[in-house]
């Protein structure tokens, strides 16, 4: 496939820069996997020989950047004995079936949850996944091979649990040894640091409740020391704080900092139950918060407070999360979630439908360390999703920018990663999607039937 292209006659092009601008007519030129030149008005004159996607019609963006995700929950998408609990007894439910999860069926979850965030708009995502198995190995490794096959930037968390607990079962835990050499390994032959990067490596224990302090501490030196991101969950529920204070003598961001995580390659999912007091430390340390506000509503942990924290300073962005918290992986429902949540608690001007995008944007990638991608400027990778003016859920709206969030979410017409066009006309290039679903729910019946046998 080709990484240049030219994209023509885009009626609304989204920047998302710190001006928030759009351009109408717009073009822009993607050479070699980056942006060479953006306008609007007359194309340039040495553009004929080139590949072209026309844009009439049309409202690009960058490409969506999600922070926090976890695609193995996608064969337990409203699963009964979960469906109404909170965080914690949803958890106990839920890790009762993953016993005979195996690499193959997370390669499938991933293709499948990549899938699912292309079509709404992503083109760069994290996924973290912490569900080692008794049996498996190189979990990671199938997770990489299939971004590789969807041709997306894929960041994979590297999750670990080593305490038992009432939640967490003796098979699903690995021991410190094993999780922190799988992860160097996972460092030294995968992560790519470099402009564009495709494959990033995320040191990411699953949360201070399931791990050691020991490993907490080991993964932050970890990460430090090859200079990747850090990353686990935070402030998500007033029960974790309880739980915190319980055995730790100290809130969870405060036992964090403690064990070494004062480091601004770090982000923490949910974010919910920070004080202003802690809301400084993250400024003052650099560390970033996803937000995942459906599956925060979902669980009814409660409201992020997102535009504190941005204007405190501290990096946000948004994360789809679940798939069995959301429970599905729409990345522009996501974003429109955040943005009629933000109104919920600070009212109706507290959020307009630009602030929301820039979360899936520029704000997203920085909060994971990238600064190549979540903008459209010159230099800049060459990642863009483009998403129809017609649509009958926004049919006539005067201001079709805003509609993309106001109204109903749609799904792209089109998804270019790198300059390569992934999905053409609302159909991906080289996909059965059909396949992909029947296989996928044959795996996640076996999953789930074979979850409690003997």
């Amino acid at each position: 496939m080709s990484d240049s292209l030219f994209v023509e006659d885009i009626s609304f092009l989204v920047l998302a820069d710190s001006d928030q601008t759009v351009l109408e007519n717009a073009w822009i030129w993607i050479e070699d996997g980056f942006i060479k030149d953006l306008g609007s008005g007359e194309a340039p004159e040495n553009i004929a020989d080139m590949p072209k996607l026309p844009g009439q019609g049309k409202i690009a963006t960058p490409g969506l950047v999600n922070t926090h995700h976890h695609f193995y929950q996608n064969m337990a998408r409203a699963y009964t004995p979960g469906n109404n609990l909170p965080l914690l007894p949803w958890l106990e439910r839920m890790n009762k079936l993953w016993k005979r999860f195996r690499e193959d069926d997370l390669q499938v979850c991933t293709q499948l949850g990549i899938a699912e965030l292309m079509m709404s708009g992503a083109t760069t995502i994290a996924d973290h996944h912490y569900v080692f198995t008794e049996g498996s190995t190189e979990m990671t490794l199938h997770q990489f091979n299939a971004a590789s096959d969807m041709g997306v930037r894929f960041h994979a968390s590297r999750g670990s649990m080593n305490q038992k607990s009432d939640l967490i079962s003796e098979w699903a835990l690995q021991d410190e040894d094993t999780i922190l050499a799988d992860t160097e390994s996972l460092i030294q032959t995968l992560h790519d640091s470099s402009p564009g990067s495709y494959r990033q490596v995320i040191v990411a224990p699953c949360a201070a409740t399931s791990c050691t302090k020991s490993l907490l501490e080991a993964s932050a030196a970890l990460a430090k020391k090859f200079e990747v991101g850090l990353h686990t969950h935070c402030g998500e529920t007033v029960a974790e704080n309880d739980f915190s204070i319980g055995h730790f003598k100290a809130r969870p961001l405060t036992y964090l900092l403690d064990c070494g995580w004062d480091y601004d390659k770090t982000w923490l999912a949910h974010g919910i139950h920070f004080t202003d007091e802690e809301i400084s430390q993250l400024s003052h340390y650099g560390i970033g918060v996803a937000h995942c506000p459906n599956a925060n509503m979902r669980l009814g942990s409660g409201i992020c407070r997102v535009p504190e924290l941005i204007e405190r300073g501290v990096k946000v962005g948004i994360g789809v999360d679940g798939s069995a918290s959301n429970d599905s992986g729409h990345i522009l429902s996501e974003l429109r979630q955040a943005l009629y949540l933000a109104r919920v608690k600070y009212g109706a001007e507290a959020m307009s439908a630009l602030d929301a995008i820039e979360l899936g944007t520029w704000r997203a990638a920085q909060t994971m360390g990238r600064y190549d991608i979540g903008e459209l400027a010159v230099g800049k990778c060459g990642d863009l999703a483009l998403f129809p003016i017609d649509d009958l859920y926004a049919n006539a709206a005067e201001n079709p920018v805003d509609a993309l969030l106001i109204c109903h979410p749609r799904q792209v017409t089109d998804l270019v990663v790198g300059g390569t066009v992934r999905i053409k006309d609302g159909a991906f290039a080289h996909l059965d999607l059909n396949e992909l679903m029947n296989e996928h729910k044959r795996r996640a019946e076996r999953v789930r039937s074979s979850a409690f046998e003997l």
